[in-house]
């Protein structure tokens, strides 16, 4: 496969994913600031921004329209829905002979129905709308293409971002609030509030939710499910490639990387990750990065 097409179809992957966990997150924060009345909306407004990496905010920015305008319809912005799905979009352009039509079709269909603004009135139906096109996209990824190379790209750029947004999530919970408001606002900002619910069948407490996030091994959205699944991603497309290595997978940098935070939540008592927790989230977003790199040094732009 050509380095240029195994690079647009992990950034498929990546922007897809990355438009449907912000809609999400969104969906559930922006709510909560319009409905909830909190005692200080700009302060409100600020910690979302802050879940995706947006510090220095102005303070003509700190509205609920601001925030929508840029993340969720400002195109030139390739965080924010719209600016993700049509990224991906314009990659997908330049590999159609590896996507299935279906999947091309779905992607031109979704970024043509984006709307070019949305008002807080109306936001919630935004929101639904880009989670059910990137559910959609998913699907027909998932039914309709061979589990070679291009979908294997695809599905580590997915996987990836999914792990990436749930660490930012989590890095701006706030543990100290232990609150059950707090923590299943947490959960439906992950889509989890349900799986936990039939998981725990209890009340829902901020300990046992940070847990399952991290921790269950049959939750899809989980980081310990989404590494495991990078994991043998990785060693499959190793594989295919005819690429040596051991158990430790000394011959591939990603899967060294992947397996060493795979190892670190697995084997650590949730105690000793809470301890840190700021640190250890912040660690594992530099996972994704560092694997991110990996790949692209073997092979995405491979050295001649």
């Amino acid at each position: 496969m050509l380095s240029r097409i195994a690079d647009a179809m992990f950034w498929i992957g990546r922007y897809v994913e990355r438009a449907d966990q912000t809609a999400r997150i969104l969906d559930v924060s922006l709510q909560s600031v319009t409905e909830d009345a909190p005692e200080d909306p700009a302060a409100a407004c600020h910690d979302v921004y802050r879940i995706f990496g947006i510090e220095q905010v102005a303070d003509a920015d700190l509205s609920v329209q601001r925030v929508l305008d840029t993340l969720v319809t400002d195109r030139t912005n390739p965080s924010s829905v719209a600016g993700a799905l049509l990224t991906a979009r314009e990659n997908a352009r330049g590999v159609r002979e590896v996507l299935s039509t279906e999947v091309w079709e779905s992607l031109n269909t979704t970024t043509l129905g984006l709307p070019r603004g949305v008002r807080p009135s109306r936001m919630h139906g935004a929101f639904q709308f880009a989670k059910d096109r990137c559910a959609v996209v998913n699907g027909l990824v998932d039914s309709s293409m061979t589990r070679d190379e291009a979908w294997l790209f695809l599905r580590i750029g997915q996987l990836l971002e999914r792990v990436d947004m749930l660490a930012r999530n989590l890095q701006d919970h706030d543990l100290e609030d232990s609150s059950a408001a707090a923590t299943v606002m947490l959960l439906r900002s992950c889509s989890a509030h349900e799986p936990y619910i039939r998981s725990y069948r209890g009340r829902v407490r901020s300990a046992r939710a940070i847990e399952f996030l991290l921790l269950d091994s049959i939750f899809p959205r989980s980081a310990v499910h989404c590494l495991g699944e990078l994991d043998e991603a990785l060693e499959t497309l190793a594989k295919l490639h005819g690429n040596s290595f051991d158990r430790l997978g000394a011959e591939e940098p990603a899967r060294r990387i992947v397996g060493r935070a795979l190892a670190s939540l697995r084997f650590r008592a949730l105690e000793d990750i809470i301890a840190d927790f700021d640190e250890e989230m912040e660690q594992l977003q530099r996972v994704t990065g560092a694997v991110t790199r990996a790949l692209g040094s073997t092979y995405f732009h491979p050295a001649h």
